[in-house]
């Protein structure tokens, strides 16, 4: 019984010291992709932004390859404005989807609704994972982050930080070994067409460099291995502010 005790008294710090190590190199892989996307001023930007994204999904049963346009604003940590835009049968159809606060709504061609609770928390849990590729969450309270095995991505060594934060799901964010800069974003998200959680993978790729700042312009996700959207970044813009009436219910 005293060797088994003894056990447990050396272990209790060497597995913290293990903790903060695993920590420690999560924390420098995460501050590498800061510099290389253009180090921490220039990262700020990408909290209130606006993206546009053109491309082709396979989300819509029974529409394969159907052409897309979304438009994401942000103001982060708490708004979110996504407009997406799709021909379908001849017909154009346009749907707002918008996180304000602890509220969201939905517009569809032109009709508003409050969002529903699932599928409020439902956005909330994938704009989460989403606002982790903005690097920020290094000084974030809550979070804690470890290193996880290299793999390839795009056939090309990759290096990876396991995000977790309670009342989420745990993220996995990927870095391209050699540039630093975030390649793949693994994430479960819930499949509407089955209500079960699938696997998403991110592949971000073809980074840019706008006024000091790299930021990617190719998107493809799969989910559960097969592909859903494969998208180009058209547009991108950054704001100091944005006016509350851009996420407002009309």
């Amino acid at each position: 019984m005293r060797k088994m005790h003894m056990a447990f008294v050396l272990c209790g710090p060497l597995v913290a010291a293990s903790a903060a190590f695993a920590q420690d190199g999560a924390r420098a892989i995460v501050e590498k992709a800061i510099q290389a996307q253009g180090g921490e001023a220039k990262i700020a930007k990408l909290r209130t932004m606006r993206i546009k994204v053109e491309g082709t999904t396979d989300l819509v049963p029974g529409q394969p390859n159907l052409p897309f346009t979304i438009e994401d604003t942000w103001q982060m940590p708490n708004r979110y404005k996504t407009e997406s835009t799709f021909q379908l049968m001849g017909k154009k159809f346009t749907q707002t989807q918008v996180i304000d606060g602890d509220k969201g709504w939905i517009q569809t061609d032109g009709q508003v609704q409050d969002m529903p609770k699932d599928a409020l928390a439902e956005m909330k849990e994938q704009k989460y994972a989403e606002d982790l590729d903005r690097l920020g969450f290094l000084s974030e309270k809550g979070i804690e982050f470890s290193v996880l095995d290299e793999i390839k991505v795009e056939g090309k060594p990759a290096v990876g930080v396991l995000v977790k934060s309670k009342g989420h799901r745990d993220v996995k964010l990927y870095f391209d070994k050699a540039s630093g800069l975030l390649v793949k974003r693994e994430q479960r998200v819930l499949d509407p067409s089955s209500s079960k959680e699938v696997r998403q993978d991110v592949i971000l790729s073809n980074y840019q460099e706008m006024d000091g700042l790299k930021h990617y312009k190719k998107i493809v996700a799969l989910r559960d291995g097969k592909k859903v959207i494969d998208a180009r970044v058209t547009e991108v813009e950054f704001f100091e502010k944005l006016d509350a009436k851009v996420f407002a219910k009309p």
